[in-house]
This record gives structure tokens, sequence and C-alpha cells, in this order.
């Protein structure tokens, strides 16, 4: 029994290295340029070693995706009101670092809204879940007398992440210099009666 739960953390730590390694690779070049045996590669595994883990580079881009909001959910979690947007223009500062990685998530969301992409479930509750929390977090702010009158949470949660998305998409085609962070902070600002 205590050898199968040592081969399970052992399974575990290796699907986690591959996630990291798929991470790195699909941020620095990414999807469609990546292969799974780069991906071996950066992890030091043969391509047949990694499927053993993965059943191929879907199942990476969605390991990879879900870690990408794991660790956005972490720089929320406890948080509520202001306080959200607070962390969400640290999230959207961090997003400047990782230009590879954004421009996955932009590319693969554009192709997502067909209902046949792989990626389409995933977007479409991805999206839900972000302006219904979003909401939940002006309505918050609201409550606390944070919010600015007049403002509706649900309005205020579509106008946010279209912004947000638009800037990145803006940024990406090199359109605009722009400093994530703190347009990010601008924008929100808009809505609250105490700046972040």
């Amino acid at each position: 029994m205590s050898m199968q739960r040592g081969q399970y953390r052992k399974s575990a730590q290796r699907r986690e290295e591959i996630v990291e390694a798929a991470f790195a690779v699909f941020a620095r070049s990414g999807y469609v340029a990546s292969s799974v045996s780069e991906i071996a590669r950066e992890v030091g595994m043969s391509q047949p070693g990694l499927l053993h883990h993965f059943d191929g580079k879907p199942a990476l881009l969605q390991a990879v995706l879900e870690k990408r909001d794991a660790k956005a959910q972490q720089m929320i979690a406890g948080k509520a009101g202001i306080d959200v947007f607070r962390a969400l223009v640290e999230i959207s500062a961090e997003s400047q670092q990782q230009r590879g990685m954004v421009q996955l998530y932009t590319i693969l969301s554009a192709e997502a809204t067909n209902s046949a992409h792989p990626a389409h479930e995933y977007f479409v509750r991805r999206s839900r879940l972000i302006v219904t929390e979003m909401a939940q977090a002006f309505e918050t702010a609201r409550e606390r007398r944070q919010l600015n009158p007049g403002v509706s949470p649900l309005q205020a949660a579509l106008e946010s992440v279209a912004f947000t998305e638009g800037l990145q998409l803006l940024w990406l085609q090199g359109f605009v210099e722009v400093d994530l962070g703190e347009q990010a902070r601008t924008f929100f600002n808009r809505y609250f009666c105490e700046p972040l």
C-alpha cells in the first residue's frame, strides 16, 4: 500500500514537472510552434514517456491553462470587494512578463469560439466564472460603500473583462506601448471611491 502511495506521489510529481515544462515551452514558443517532443526534451524524458502521463498536446494545453488559472486564483483567494481589483492589477502586471502565455491565451480564446474546438467548453466556463466573480467583487465593493454611485456590478464586470483582454491584444500587436498593470489600475479606479 505504501509503495503504491509512493508511486502515485512520484507520478504526480512527474506530471507537475511536465506541466511546468509545457508552460515554459508554450510561453516561449506559443502553442502552434511547440511540439510534444520539445516539451519532453525540456523535462528530460522521451516523448513516449511523456505520453504515458498526458494523452497529447491538447491535454498538456488544458493542464497549462488550468495551472495559469490556479496561479491567478491564488492571488485572489481570500480577497473581496476592492481588494480583488488590487490583485487583478498585480495579475495584469505579471502578464506583461509572460508574452508567450498571453499570446497563447489570446489565440486560443479566439479559436475556441468555434464550438468544435477542444478548448471551447473550457473558455466558455472560464469567461462565465470570471464575469460572475468580478460582478460579485463589484457588488461587495458597493455593500462596503467603496463603489461609485450608479455603477452596475454586472456592467462593470463585462466592461472590465473587455478592457483587460482588449488591452492585452493591443499590447501583443505592438499597437501601443502600455504598462498592463498601470492601465488596469487606471481603468478600475473609475469605478471606486478610493484609488487602488
